[in-house]
């Protein structure tokens, strides 16, 4: 196998931006749902106005091949939209490096 510093520029590239992201807390598998929805009083505008709901946030996953929804509190989006992100992006990549190296067995190179 070659050494990363005979990989073309742009794997390199993929590589680092996967160790950058690794090095970093948090990776969480998931998709964010919001809700709206009315809270139950009678003299709240949400009642009568289907704009004003109260909204709610959700991660949605997968676990055991059970579907779960977990509430996330208003502090904790900030921080769970940066997990779920970062998730993404090491998928997204790890799925390029993948595609290279199928690439690279097509082609019947080492």
């Amino acid at each position: 196998m070659l050494p990363r510093t005979a990989l073309p520029p742009k794997q390199r590239a993929v590589y680092s931006r996967l160790r950058l992201l690794l090095k970093e807390p948090g990776l969480l598998r998931g998709n964010l749902v919001e809700m709206r929805r009315r809270c139950g009083k009678k003299s709240c505008r949400c009642v009568t106005d289907p704009d004003a709901r109260h909204r709610s946030l959700y991660l949605g996953l997968s676990l055991n091949g059970k579907h779960r929804m977990l509430y996330i509190p208003g502090e904790w989006e900030p921080q769970v939209r940066e997990w779920v992100a970062r998730y993404a992006e090491v998928r997204e990549l790890l799925e390029r490096i993948s595609l290279a190296f199928l690439d690279r067995i097509e082609k019947r190179k080492r």
